[in-house]
């Protein structure tokens, strides 16, 4: 079922990658294991980006009552959401609007200032709890593969999201031992 506290759960996972990030050595945090993958580094840096350029903008959309029309929310969505399956799926960032791929492509950090990032990409998801508990989720906000979400649905995408990509860093942690 669908998490009812969106806040401890993500806190729960982002808390785990940031431990996983401070104890990756240099060499496997920049490591690729082909010109078409990402590292690591680049792995964290497209969590944060997502996150601050997509998913919470759209979740600030349905607290202020900015709505977009869009479909209901479809099948996968109704998987993700109320049943809290996230498939194996590979998604390509072509398959989003063009005009957000840009946001999502990482770049490559120095690792302090990744660490900065991350610490303060959790804290800034966290401090917005009491909009979490105080929004109203008739109000929805259109995503171009969900259909009509809710805010907590929208704030429930960052941990989604970063355990979607769970799966991609277990790959990339392999290839590094």
């Amino acid at each position: 079922m669908f998490s009812k506290d969106p806040i401890a759960t993500f806190k729960k996972r982002s808390e785990k990658w940031y431990r996983d990030l401070q104890n990756y050595d240099q060499e496997s945090l920049y490591h690729k294991p082909s010109s078409n993958q990402w590292s690591l580094a680049e792995l964290y840096d497209h969590i944060i980006r997502v996150a601050k350029t997509y998913q919470l903008p759209n979740f600030h959309k349905c607290t202020e009552n900015d709505t977009k029309k869009g479909k209901s929310k479809n099948s996968i969505a109704y998987l993700i959401f109320n049943l809290n399956i996230v498939p194996s799926r590979s998604i390509k960032m072509e398959s989003f609007p063009p005009k957000i791929v840009s946001n999502f492509t990482p770049e490559i950090v120095e690792r302090s200032l990744l660490e900065n990032n991350f610490k303060e990409f959790i804290l800034e998801i966290l401090s917005n709890e009491v909009l979490i508990k105080q929004c109203d989720k008739a109000i929805r906000h259109n995503h171009p593969f969900f259909g009509m979400i809710n805010a907590v649905e929208w704030f429930s995408l960052i941990e989604i999201h970063m355990r979607h990509h769970e799966r991609q860093k277990k790959r990339l942690e392999a290839v590094n031992n």
